[in-house]
């Protein structure tokens, strides 16, 4: 019998697989437990903590594995790192990278303010953020503190909450579990309430240092308690890194899938092939609400979210034609950011006439 692929050859080639893309909504908490287990183990519940501390309940890993468990809502998942006693900071996370590198944030289980410099460090490197918590009343003055280090080097993938008691409270962990449920660019970090964290009730002056030297609190306010300042140590907003680093994945991943799936022509074509996959990825950003939405100014004139400034395949140098790099496509686009505070004024009158106007 003759084969019918003589009168119609039919191959269907796929192109389903997606490219393994970094996550932006795992936590890693970093510290001391059962050394016959993994160098990184991945638990769905506080309970499973426990377990691994060896039935601990004043293990700093439990306790922070409490704290992320009990806020509402929260991460279905939390990354343990194990950091073996007398291991450096250095030592201990080049094994956990090397063993489970799926997670963004990472925090210090133990508090331990001395080994803050070498995580933040660490961490600086890459493209992940690292969480603290301070208890030194150092870090409220002047001088030589932990604070003015993260500060003065200009961190900008560390923050840190100010807590008297921080052997007892981690409003790192819980503020993490609670905010990373939302996808980057729709969360802030300020005026949250957690829960399973105690409140510092600190004086005016002393919040103000703590801001000054770009750290978060967690205060009460009537019968509220919230986070304040929502800032990594370098100034920035938390939000404002994890939507950039967020931003750039997607880009990246966006890019990489336009070139896998078929050739890519060095035309004004190509390149705006290129450019929609940039395109695609602001587009997704402003949906979820990290960059602007388009805003209308005071004479009704539409201000785009964004700007994509594209080259002309004939203005791009021959020699990178011949090395096939495109360069000069560039974009701008605009924060969205977050009110955290307001400024209200108003007057009461008698005279209608000044209502009226």
């Amino acid at each position: 019998m003759a084969n019918l692929e003589r009168i119609v050859d039919v191959q269907i080639a796929l192109r389903t697989a997606g490219l393994q893309q970094q996550a932006f909504s795992d936590i890693l908490l970093v510290g001391e437990y059962d050394d016959s287990a993994g160098r990184v183990e991945i638990i769905t519940s506080a309970a499973q903590a426990l377990e691994l501390a060896e039935g601990d309940e004043d293990a700093p890993i439990y306790r922070a594995a409490l704290a992320a468990f009990s806020q509402t809502p929260h991460l279905s998942r939390v990354f343990l790192g194990r950091r073996d006693d007398g291991e450096t900071v250095t030592t201990a996370m080049t094994a956990i990278e090397a063993a489970n590198n799926d997670w963004y944030a990472a925090i210090n289980a133990d508090h331990v303010e001395a080994d803050v410099p070498d995580f933040a460090a660490w961490i600086e490197a890459r493209e992940k953020l690292f969480l603290t918590t301070l208890s030194n009343a150092d870090n409220l003055a002047g001088g030589a503190s932990t604070a003015a280090t993260l500060m003065t080097n200009g961190y900008l993938r560390t923050a840190w909450f100010y807590h008297p008691d921080a052997n007892e409270n981690w409003p790192d962990a819980a503020l993490l579990s609670r905010q990373f449920t939302i996808l980057p660019g729709g969360e802030t970090y300020a005026n949250q309430a957690l829960s399973a964290v105690a409140a510092t009730n600190l004086t005016e002056t002393n919040a103000q240092a703590v801001f000054a030297k770009n750290g978060n609190t967690y205060e009460p306010f009537r019968n509220w308690a919230l986070t304040q300042n929502g800032k990594v140590a370098g100034g920035e907003f938390i939000d404002v890194i994890r939507t950039r680093d967020a931003l750039c994945e997607q880009i990246r991943v966006n890019v990489v899938q336009t070139l896998r799936n078929a050739r890519v022509p060095f035309t004004d074509r190509g390149i705006a092939r290129i450019a929609q996959a940039v395109r695609a990825a602001l587009d997704l950003m402003v949906r979820r609400g990290g960059i602007a939405e388009p805003e209308l100014d005071e004479d009704a004139n539409v201000i785009p979210s964004y700007s994509i400034s594209v080259p002309l395949s004939v203005n791009v140098p021959v020699n990178d034609k011949a090395n096939r790099i495109l360069r000069d496509l560039t974009f701008t686009a605009r924060l969205a950011g977050a009110i955290h505070a307001t400024q209200i004024r108003g007057e009461l009158v008698l005279d209608p006439t000044l209502v009226a106007a």
